[in-house]
């Protein structure tokens, strides 16, 4: 392998054809992504056959559209595709198993879901001009029923997605721990903890906690707080997987779904510790590259042995609000009356009742990023180019969520963002001037 570029980007929440597009920031963002060898996107839409089946239980909104938007992912140039995610089985498990299939009827290739766990686990490999590109992927962020379960000699194995599974420890000091213990005693639940973790039932990881309450481990520390660590055993399966694709491809691409941040917060800029645990335990083990996703707003950039991490990037396609259906739990979840469209459900996430914004129309961030153009010779990161892009918060419905190269200042302002989210990972970013518009460059380390 000679020099070999990708292209990575985020959620692709697709609910419209993209073919019909001629606006110049639309194409010449996309004249990017087809340029590379490789493009990455997370497909964070389901394409159920129909009939379509809401489950009960939802990833925050049913996400589904036609198999049509497949073709127009395809069309547009993608080649590497992400389907463990919170909406996986926003329709069942059945949802997952029928767009695996609509993608392999097209011969596109993906990773992270299968119809058993060691299927979901295994890399999906594209082959381009200049090498073999292998994608590995996974999720810590997903629906109970979600996860995909290996087969058994006298069972068959269960359709889903590869999880990165995590514990959250509660740290408190000595004194505030002998408060809540004194609390627990007081409110009679700390007998029903003893009963219910005895040494056969205890947690995984949570062996050595100085105390439980309500279910919920409490450690001992002198600096208060909320820490993460990934599941041991998906960390080595996914490593594992990685290795073989390390043996088997030019380049190894990793992919990794989580809304959660540093204090169980989700869709903000801090970065999970175990997300940070499995990004470097990932490169460790031969990953060249490390595509976070699903807080829908950028974070930080690292280069951790030479290798870039995206711990997030975001938004990419982000046509949430024009499902074509939705099914009775969520118009149920935000309060709309029998009478009532995807249209109406469409406005609650937009605005509350007293007109306010809500939810992702709170900040520009959510609908902001960057194209990464990542360029390996022989194997090596030489350079990325930051590409900024926006998705038009500020358009008409049936417009908005597109992505488009952004405008010079906005441009210089999503840079700038990254610019100081990465900081703290070491990472530097320079910008550069191409046609007109600010280009972030990060250079690669020997």
């Amino acid at each position: 392998m000679a020099e070999l570029t990708l292209v990575a980007t985020g959620d692709s929440i697709i609910t419209q054809r993209l073919e019909p597009n001629r606006d110049a920031a639309f194409t010449d963002l996309m004249a990017l992504v087809r340029a590379a060898d490789a493009a990455f996107t997370n497909l964070e839409i389901m394409t159920p056959a129909e009939p379509w089946v809401g489950a009960s239980e939802h990833g925050g909104g049913h996400q589904a559209a036609p198999a049509f938007v497949l073709d127009a992912l395809r069309w547009y140039g993608f080649n590497l595709y992400n389907v463990a995610n919170n909406h996986s089985t926003d329709y069942g498990s059945q949802g997952l198993v029928d767009t695996m299939a609509a993608l392999r009827a097209r011969g596109m290739a993906f990773a992270g879901g299968g119809m058993s766990l060691g299927e979901a686990r295994s890399p999906a490999c594209v082959e381009t001009p200049a090498g073999r590109v292998a994608l590995i992927a996974a999720a810590s962020t997903y629906v109970t029923g979600a996860l995909a379960a290996e087969r058994r000699t006298d069972m068959a194995g269960r359709p889903g997605i590869n999880p990165l599974r995590h514990e959250k420890r509660y740290v408190l000091d000595a004194a505030r721990l002998a408060a809540l213990e004194e609390m627990d005693a007081a409110m009679g639940t700390a007998a029903v903890a003893r009963r219910r973790f005895t040494d056969s039932v205890r947690p995984p990881g949570q062996g050595d906690a100085a105390h439980r309450f309500l279910e919920l481990g409490f450690y001992l520390g002198e600096r208060p707080g909320m820490r993460t660590a990934a599941n041991p055993r998906d960390l080595d399966e996914i490593c594992r997987w990685i290795r073989d694709a390390r043996r088997q491809a030019d380049l190894v691409v990793v992919s990794l779904h989580g809304h959660e941040g540093q204090t169980g917060e989700t869709n903000c800029p801090s970065i999970a510790d175990f997300h940070v645990e499995a990004a470097h335990r990932f490169i460790e083990a031969g990953a060249d590259i490390f595509v976070g996703h699903g807080p829908h707003l950028l974070r930080g950039v690292e280069i951790y042995q030479g290798r870039p991490i995206f711990y997030s990037l975001g938004n990419y396609i982000f046509q949430y609000e024009t499902v074509l259906r939705v099914p009775a739990e969520l118009y149920e979840w935000q309060q709309i009356g029998p009478a009532g469209t995807p249209a109406d459900v469409a406005d609650a996430w937009e605005r509350r009742a007293d007109g306010t914004p809500t939810g992702f129309f709170t900040t520009p961030a959510f609908w902001q990023t960057v194209l990464p153009v990542c360029r390996f010779e022989d194997g090596a990161l030489r350079r990325i180019e930051l590409h900024p892009v926006e998705q038009g918060l500020r358009l008409p419905r049936p417009r908005r969520g597109t992505p488009r190269l952004a405008e010079p200042r906005e441009a210089r302002q999503i840079l700038a963002g990254l610019a100081e989210l990465s900081a703290p990972l070491g990472t530097e970013i320079a910008v550069e001037e191409r046609a007109g518009r600010p280009v972030g460059i990060i250079q690669g380390r020997s």
